[in-house]
């Protein structure tokens, strides 16, 4: 096998596009080597298939030529056979092409049928999903909520070291007062035991 034609030279060759091409070397009609990034195909394949293209398209024409009754016959007999072998082998082509068309076809079909499902699973996710924008709402009232509790917090921590000031200075007061008050009253009596 010799690669030495590329995908777009065997289009041109057979006078289809490079499309028609990938899809027989997809379905294995044509052999293929890739060589850094480059498809090259087999020339014999080639070959064979511009063989069969020009069998497609030939139009037969008769000739019947008048040696003679035994000959004409004869001729007009070959002449005969050979138009209903073309006419098969052109039937026979243009089957292939029909089954070619349905294969592509159903796998189109099937290409369909997949996507109809992943859309449907889609749908069905996106049903049971939050909306977007209610969600953003919702995390932004969160946080909102989320401050003027953390403000209520730093307020009650601040009144509740305000009290326990006020509480430790009532003690340090009422300590202050007693023990004034035990001076005093020591005081006092001492000084009444001196009259």
């Amino acid at each position: 096998m010799t690669f030495r034609i590329t995908r777009e030279q065997a289009a041109q060759q057979l006078g289809i596009s490079t499309r028609t091409i990938d899809r027989y070397i997809k379905s294995g009609k044509l052999a293929y080597k890739k060589i850094a990034n480059k498809i090259l195909l087999d020339e014999k394949d080639i070959q064979s298939m511009q063989h069969d293209f020009n069998a497609l398209h030939h139009n037969p024409t008769t000739e019947i030529v008048n040696d003679g009754p035994g000959h004409a016959a004869t001729s007009s007999l070959a002449t005969n056979a050979k138009l209903e072998k073309i006419i098969d082998e052109k039937i026979d082509k243009f089957f292939l092409v029909f089954q070619e068309k349905d294969r592509m076809l159903e796998e189109k079909n099937k290409v369909i049928f997949m996507l109809q499902q992943r859309v449907s699973e889609l749908e069905n996710k996106i049903g049971t999903m939050v909306a977007l924008p209610d969600y953003n709402e919702q995390k932004q009232l969160a946080t909102i909520e989320k401050t003027k509790l953390e403000d209520k917090i730093k307020q009650l921590s601040s009144a509740v070291r305000g009290e326990r000031t006020k509480n430790s200075m009532l003690l340090v007061i009422f300590v202050v007062a007693i023990v004034f008050a035990v001076f005093w009253y020591l005081s006092f009596v001492k000084g009444w035991l001196s009259f």
